[in-house]
């Protein structure tokens, strides 16, 4: 996905050590990686500063342009915001929405629709009218959930700037063809 254009990947690997992510990482051409988003789990910007700082130096080793913060409650994050690059992070409502930093700049929205990979889970909120009151344009909505080929038509059209693709493509029989035709109809990555 990475050769065929994908912007950025986010890599959310919670069950390995940091040294397993960082051999995880050195699997990806050198080429690609600065599109990757490392994010940083929970328990690590809770708990563990002297890992963090490793997370640090591994996001700033392949010149990332953005890393991942599962959460905005961290005593010691703000200790190193020149050392990171811009975050995203996760929000389901507009309550979280509200308290992100300026170094937020992509917050997944999710779900947006019925969810693929999660059983039950589905929107509770009408994202397109709730994005409309949202006063931070510097910060870029990403609709996460339940994006197939059939919505990327109608994603920017909710207040989107973004989308971000999970089930529809690890659940699919070939995910290489489901990918194609949800960027190929991306009018914003592919004019």
């Amino acid at each position: 996905m990475l050769k065929r254009g994908l912007p950025l990947l986010h890599v959310r690997k919670p069950n390995l050590t940091f040294e397993q992510l960082q051999l995880w990482v050195e699997n990806i051409s050198y080429q690609h990686r600065h599109r990757l988003v490392i994010h940083i789990p929970p328990s690590v910007i809770n708990n563990k500063e002297e890992v963090f700082k490793q997370y640090i130096e591994l996001i700033n080793s392949i010149k990332a342009d953005f890393a991942h913060l599962s959460t905005t409650d961290c005593s010691f994050v703000n200790n190193y915001r020149s050392k990171l690059p811009y975050l995203s992070t996760s929000v389901h409502n507009s309550t979280e929405y509200v308290k992100l930093s300026t170094r937020h700049k992509r917050a997944f929205i999710s779900p947006v629709f019925t969810s693929i990979s999660k059983r039950g889970y589905h929107p509770t909120v009408d994202w397109q009218k709730e994005i409309q009151h949202w006063s931070f344009p510097m910060i870029c909505p990403v609709a996460l959930g339940g994006i197939t080929p059939a919505h990327i038509p109608i994603i920017h059209d909710m207040g989107f700037g973004d989308f971000a693709l999970l089930g529809t493509i690890w659940q699919a029989a070939e995910p290489l063809k489901i990918f194609d035709l949800c960027y190929k109809q991306d009018l914003l990555l592919f004019p």
